[in-house]
């Protein structure tokens, strides 16, 4: 059941650190308004055959970003839909200057206790090994960047899914030419 008869021209990027609730939030905002929903990470394992983090395994850091750069940029073509886009990818402005041509950049954030609380039922005993979880907070560390970009942000900490992609749709009606 759609939020809203009119949907919004532009996109609604999402964006922000792991374990924020980035794909969860836009799929949900994608069945509720009946429109596109698009996960960057997802695109790159779809056309490589490989999740990002083992391209970055195998191929580096470079060759990851630039799998971003040109999804982001087939991406730019879309309307009406939503994107989730990983906050470390905006970090390059040219990244950034297409995603907010493209529509509203909302970063979705929760606090560092939630993260690891939501990492620790996701990942069960894995989260555990010192080496995992070493991993992650070096992952989190780098994407954590994203703050500093100054976008405007919506926090995630003790809300539940249809509530952040309540205040999210507003979002985007608010910042959207219809």
């Amino acid at each position: 059941m759609p939020v809203i008869n009119r949907i919004p021209y532009r996109n609604l990027i999402l964006t922000g650190y792991m374990g924020v609730g980035k794909t969860a939030i836009g799929r949900r905002i994608s069945q509720r308004m009946d429109v596109s929903f698009y996960d960057i990470e997802n695109e790159i394992e779809a056309r490589e055959g490989q999740p990002a983090e083992t391209i970055r395994s195998l191929f580096g850091e470079a060759r990851l970003r630039t799998l971003e750069t040109e999804i982001l940029r087939e991406l730019s073509l879309v309307r009406s839909s939503v994107v989730a886009v990983n906050g470390t990818t905006l970090l390059d402005t040219t990244n950034l200057d297409k995603a907010r041509q493209t529509g509203p950049v909302l970063c979705l954030t929760a606090a560092l206790n939630e993260i690891l609380r939501r990492f620790h039922v996701a990942q069960g005993a894995r989260f555990h090994n010192p080496d995992s979880r070493a991993i992650v907070l070096g992952r989190l560390k780098r994407e954590m960047r994203v703050l500093s970009l100054g976008l405007p942000e919506l926090d995630t900490t003790g809300l539940d899914i249809d509530t952040v992609s309540d205040r999210a749709t507003s979002f985007w009606m608010a910042q959207s030419d219809m």
